[in-house]
């Protein structure tokens, strides 16, 4: 469902960084060190992700072709997931078993839960980008 004028206008305003539980990465540390702060970032998108899919089947329930990109998205994060841990399990011998939190958007209103889907992927092509340059 398109928002319209003026959101594309303030995109940047309201997308912008927001996160203030989102996990560190430094992509100059050690490699153990990247993986284990990777390992977190992906695990951070991967419940937000997941909670974003689930309100987009309730905001948009008929949108098949965006929870089929949802979907496969979700999918390579969890295979990202598994493919750090396996790479810190065996070269590192790191079992990783501390809960990573998400946020928690069950209490929000259907804009605040946009706006955080919105600050989500603007995250996420920054930190992608990053994650590249640092492996």
């Amino acid at each position: 469902m398109a928002q319209g004028e003026p959101l594309p206008k303030y995109v940047d305003r309201l997308c912008g960084d927001d996160f203030m539980s989102f996990p560190p990465f430094h992509a100059n540390g050690a490699e153990k060190d990247k993986l284990m702060e990777l390992y977190h970032v992906m695990a951070y998108f991967y419940l937000f992700l997941d909670d974003v899919m689930k309100c987009q089947k309730t905001l948009n329930p008929n949108d098949q072709k965006l929870h089929s990109k949802l979907d496969s998205t979700v999918d390579t994060v969890r295979g990202l997931l598994s493919n750090v841990l396996c790479r810190l399990c065996d070269n590192y011998n790191v079992r990783l078993t501390d809960v990573i939190n998400g946020l928690n958007t069950s209490e929000e209103d259907v804009f605040q839960k946009k706006r955080l889907g919105c600050q989500l992927l603007f995250k996420y092509k920054q930190v992608i980008a990053e994650l590249a340059q640092a492996f």
